[in-house]
């Protein structure tokens, strides 16, 4: 009997060091995540691994930290005493990562979204763009949807707009779920008008070809009443320092007028002779 109590504290002991129930995390490219070792307080020390590389191994204690080879370790932090901290995440870092605290060995899995538009988040009606939602994990089991603005799902990690309409501007969400978490990323399409020749003069390089307005005549690629306009601002300019030009003359002139007026009003000064005796 005590050789049996003894195999089953034994059998819990190293059950308990193995490992414990683990959690999945999702995290966004470029952002910050935190992942949880499973423990509830760490008393003697805490290692980090992703897959079969160690990150780092920090004694609680002393304060000591033993840094690993993962290439993790440049953008990674321990806090609170357990936890891993990962800034920014990028997609390699997607996997399993180990958390060993106090003999506890804890298991947890890391997916990593990237969200995307193309060419950009800001469009024009009737052109063509793409969005896509990429998943990084290792074992392949989340789902992706996509929530239209108006509440309609697609079921598909990436959705082709073409072309794009007006219902198709606002917030877009994809959904990536998974049997242990899900999340939401939030993605907002902005959409401009159809752009004249007008407007491509002043637009960034790169811009599509759109059509000029009828009857439109066009020179060097502005229209007709924008060069009477630039004309018409630059003759207000001309005629404006003239009259600043002349009006200066003028107030020299009068000031030197001025002038001579004042000293022939002055009385004649006294001539002072010297005098001798003779």
């Amino acid at each position: 009997v005590r050789q049996h109590l003894r195999f089953e504290f034994s059998l819990l002991k190293v059950l308990g060091a193995l490992a414990a129930a683990g959690k999945v995390f999702i995290a966004e490219v470029g952002m910050k995540k935190a992942l949880e070792c499973g423990n509830r307080k760490t008393i003697t020390d805490v290692q980090w691994n992703h897959g079969s590389e160690q990150i780092c191994k920090v004694d609680v204690k002393t304060g000591r930290s033993i840094k690993g080879k993962s290439n993790i370790l440049e953008r990674s932090r321990i806090i609170q005493d357990k936890n891993l901290q990962i800034r920014p995440v990028k997609e390699m870092d997607a996997g399993r990562f180990t958390c060993i605290a106090d003999g506890a060995t804890y298991e947890h899995t890391l997916i990593v979204v990237s969200v995307s538009v193309n060419p950009s988040s800001d469009l024009s009606t009737g052109a063509e763009a793409s969005l896509e939602c990429r998943v990084t994990e290792s074992d392949q089991k989340s789902t992706v949807k996509w929530e239209k603005p108006g509440g309609l799902f697609e079921n598909s990690p990436k959705v082709q707009l073409s072309p794009v309409e007006a219902s198709h501007g606002g917030p877009w969400q994809c959904h990536v779920t998974n049997d242990c978490a899900c999340r939401l990323f939030h993605i907002f399409l902005h959409l401009i008008r159809h752009l004249t020749r007008y407007d491509l003069a002043f637009a960034p390089a790169g811009s599509t070809n759109h059509q000029p307005p009828s009857g439109g005549m066009t020179l060097l690629g502005l229209i007709w009443w924008v060069w009477v306009a630039v004309g018409v601002g630059s003759l207000v300019v001309i005629i404006l320092i003239i009259v600043v030009i002349v009006m200066m003359r003028r107030i020299r002139r009068r000031k030197r007028k001025l002038l001579k007026m004042r000293d022939a009003k002055l009385p004649p000064r006294t001539k002072k002779y010297c005098q001798c005796e003779r």
